[in-house]
């Protein structure tokens, strides 16, 4: 249901826009002053505002000022009778959609709410489609591990050779991909998707090589292949280790001499493609079992490029999740909340079997479903896996111990194991933070937080 605020200080006015509104089926939150307004858009944003321009107090020009300054402007309507040509222009000028004069009719009032609410529709629209293009065609991180990917993509965009994305599930083999046809001389023409794993052997032949009329029985009439369809641009065949060996055959063919046969027909055409094929799956166990074909592997791997797994890249983590979290408020129409610090560190030691696409779905989950601020007691539970172990690694060293706090006898245990853990390695932090599978930096910020006996550091 939508969901307005109104910002009135005469009584019967409010009313009225109350009245009017709920008419419209908006559900309608009224106050009499801006500081009121405040506190209300703290709790929830709502899609839209009425705002008085002379309130007691904050005026309502200055609550758009100051929304605007924290980019928390809801689509927003001016009702007034006392505003001055300077008052008006400026808040047009700061995004308020309309304004309009006291006294108004319901008419009025009504065409205006359904103009400025179809308008945010559209903008947010907008927004979310920018938004989710540029999610799906950027490489974030500023770790080794991403700059060299970088670089390999750089090297290899220009040319025209072949190249093979490895890496495991959820690593943003795609984004690679992308990233490569972009910098290509291919990138005004066509880039064709296609996952060789989600669609049934019989109908991916179909797909890639398309079918002359009458050569099945469902063949009404004739469909070009995907391979015609990305003439002169890039095919990118995902999951490719899983394409059954009687297409590899017929695969090969097209990558040897260029030219492919749809189902039925007699005559080859000839297709200038550039062909980039991905696999999470180790394809040369798969070619020593017979599943996939040596001489395939050796057409498709000219270019070999390897996406690091996310705990490969630590450094990157927190990046990712506060940029996914942005993400997340914006798509949802959420307000932003802040993150308890240890959230981070639990993200950093976690091992991320589903890579990116599991942190960004984790984002998700938190934005809707977490508090304010973000804490470590609302990840999932396989995140306290990690935080079991420090538990159980020092709880015999608890034993007969007063009773204490959870959060207390976790901050014990954490600063016993990590002294554990440094002795061990006779002081030295980068040592202690390759046990601990931490980044150093994270380790050091531990160590001051929970009163580590540093006395023996090295680094």
């Amino acid at each position: 249901m939508t969901r307005a605020l109104v910002v009135e200080d005469d009584p019967r006015i409010r009313a009225n826009l109350v009245y009017q509104l709920g008419r419209q089926q908006i559900e309608v939150t009224a106050v009499g002053d801006a500081e009121t307004a405040v506190v209300e858009l703290r709790k929830e944003r709502p899609d839209l505002l009425l705002l008085d321009v002379r309130l007691p107090g904050m005026s309502g020009v200055d609550l758009v000022r100051l929304l605007v300054t924290k980019d928390e402007l809801p689509a927003t309507i001016i009702v007034s009778g006392e505003a001055s040509i300077s008052e008006t222009v400026e808040a047009l000028r700061l995004g308020v959609h309309d304004f309009i004069e006291k006294p108004f009719s319901s008419e009025r009032l009504e065409q205006s709410v359904r103009n400025t609410l179809d308008h945010a529709s559209l903008r947010r629209q907008v927004a979310l489609l920018e938004s989710e293009l540029a999610g799906d065609t950027t490489l974030l991180g500023s770790s080794k591990k991403m700059d060299e990917l970088r670089r390999r993509i750089a090297q290899a965009a220009p040319t025209d050779g072949r190249v093979l994305i490895r890496g495991e599930s959820g690593t943003g083999k795609e984004l690679v991909a992308n990233a490569i046809h972009r910098g290509s001389s291919r990138s005004e023409q066509a880039f064709i998707k296609i996952n060789c794993a989600a669609i049934p052997t019989h109908l991916i032949e179909d797909e890639l090589f398309g079918h002359v009329r009458g050569a099945f029985t469902d063949a009404k009439s004739a469909k070009a292949g995907l391979f015609e369809e990305a003439d002169g641009g890039t095919l990118f065949l995902d999951e490719i280790g899983d394409m059954d060996p009687t297409l590899q055959s017929r695969l090969l063919r097209v990558l040897e001499d260029g030219r492919v046969r749809r189902i039925g027909d007699t005559r080859d055409q000839d297709v200038d493609v550039r062909v980039i094929a991905a696999t999470h799956t180790n394809l040369e166990a798969a070619i020593s079992e017979r599943a996939f074909r040596e001489d395939l592997y050796f057409r498709l791997a000219h270019l070999p490029i390897e996406v690091p797994a996310l705990r490969e890249r630590r450094d990157d983590i927190q990046p990712l999740f506060d940029h996914f979290i942005e993400h997340y408020w914006k798509r949802h129409r959420m307000r932003s909340r802040g993150v308890d610090e240890d959230v981070y560190g639990m993200l950093e030691t976690y091992d991320w079997p589903g890579n990116v696409r599991e942190l960004k779905a984790l984002c998700e989950r938190l934005v809707v479903f977490g508090g304010d601020p973000i804490t470590v007691d609302q990840l999932p539970a396989e995140f306290s896996n990690t935080e079991s172990r420090l538990l159980v690694a020092s709880s015999s060293e608890d034993e007969g111990e007063e009773i204490v706090t959870l959060r207390t006898f976790k901050a014990r245990a954490e600063r016993h194991y990590i002294e554990r853990v440094l002795k061990e390695t006779g002081g030295n932090v980068s040592a202690a933070a390759r046990l601990l599978d931490v980044q150093r930096t994270h380790l050091h910020q531990r160590m001051v937080v929970l009163d580590v006996d540093r006395s023996g550091d090295s680094d």
